[in-house]
């Protein structure tokens, strides 16, 4: 019976070691570096809105980290604040729907919903430590108008990424600066975007 017992601790330990654990980082974007790199914004004098369901804002999402382990994020949740601030940069007002509502739509004066879907990556070069050192962003928009038609759709695809010399203090480093690069490309291109 107690070889039986070492036996099965000595299973479930391997087990243990060999998948590894997951790891709790965030994507939240330093949102003042985000809309402090985009010069020239030129503000509408109109209101929007973005739909965020509330399954995808508690979407919880798991990539490889490093030595073995993963790590485990909410994308959305994470990511809403940064998404908003570059909406209030260029347009008048900015509404949150769960889904597109047009007595809302019309109440509020609204002129274009956006969409946005997420899909990341993660990955590490080392064996040893937890942390990504590399992670990747794919960030697709898609802008409607009141009425449901199509306005304006793009993807931007970026990563981010930090050593072991950096991350130490910020497990979280390169997701978050892969966050800001994206959603600074996206306050670009919908600034500079004419259909706006």
């Amino acid at each position: 019976m107690i070889k039986v017992l070492k036996l099965t601790s000595i299973t479930i330990f391997l087990v243990f070691i060999l998948t590894g654990c997951t790891h709790k980082i965030d994507m939240v974007p330093n949102v003042e570096k985000v809309t402090d790199n985009v010069f020239n914004i030129k503000k509408r004098n109109y209101n929007v809105a973005y739909i965020l369901k509330s399954y995808e804002q508690d979407k919880y999402v798991v990539t490889p980290g490093g030595g073995g382990d993963k790590i485990g994020y909410t994308p959305y949740d994470d990511t809403e604040l940064a998404f908003r601030s570059i909406l209030s940069k260029v347009f008048n007002k900015v509404y949150k729907l769960e889904f597109n509502d047009s007595k809302f739509v019309n109440e509020k004066d609204i002129r274009f919903i956006f969409t946005y879907n997420l899909k990341t990556n993660s990955s590490s070069e080392s064996m040893f430590t937890w942390p990504p050192t590399k992670f990747t962003i794919s960030l697709n928009c898609k802008t409607i108008s009141k009425d449901g038609s199509k306005v304006w759709e793009d993807t931007i695809y970026d990563e981010g990424s930090a050593t072991f010399s950096e991350f130490k203090s910020n497990f979280s480093l390169a997701a978050q600066r892969a966050s800001e690069k994206v959603f600074t490309q996206l306050l670009q291109k919908i600034n500079n975007n004419k259909k706006f």
